[in-house]
């Protein structure tokens, strides 16, 4: 367990190639951690938001096969949110079995679009506009749960950078 803390710290010292091993996984977490967050929100996506954005679309259009359309559309989204989550999920395995800094980069760069765009649905939803996309609960969810995977992604690129050369200088 300590080696567990140790590593997820991002300013611990990597003695050992245990120690590197066990940080450049942290970015395993930090997909799950994506893909439970991404699995909360297709499922507020698929209920509580369909509804919301079915009855604005029936009001603006007095049409009700737009509001078919967009039934048929919050169910093609939520297959593509579940293949998503499905996908981190793998992926994860994949990095826990064998991990290199790839995967952290690709997820990083993911989280901070994450991070940028839940900051901007903050500043619009703190702006008292009315037709904010998500509750603020939501919102506040994505900022703390991809602060965390950020920074268990950074501590992962960092790790696997310490284990390569951990293990080319043959130290175990």
């Amino acid at each position: 367990m300590t080696d567990w803390i140790k590593a997820i710290n991002p300013t611990a010292v990597l003695e050992t190639e245990s120690q590197a091993l066990a940080a450049t996984r942290a970015s395993s977490i930090g997909m799950v951690i994506g893909a439970a967050r991404d699995a909360v929100l297709a499922w507020y996506a698929a209920n509580t938001g369909a509804e919301a954005t079915r009855l604005a679309v029936d009001q603006m259009t007095q049409r009700p096969e737009s509001a078919e359309q967009m039934q048929a559309a919050t169910q093609i989204g939520l297959a593509g949110a579940i293949f998503v989550v499905v996908l981190q999920l793998m992926l994860a395995v994949v990095h826990w079995r064998k991990p290199t800094s790839l995967l952290p980069l690709v997820f990083l760069m993911l989280v901070v679009w994450a991070l940028g765009t839940g900051a901007l649905a903050m500043l619009y939803a703190l702006g008292g506009q009315q037709t904010a996309a998500q509750p603020m609960g939501l919102i506040l969810m994505t900022l703390a749960t991809m602060s965390i995977a950020a920074l268990l992604h950074t501590t992962a690129i960092r790790g696997a950078g310490r284990l390569a050369e951990l293990r080319k200088l043959g130290t175990s």
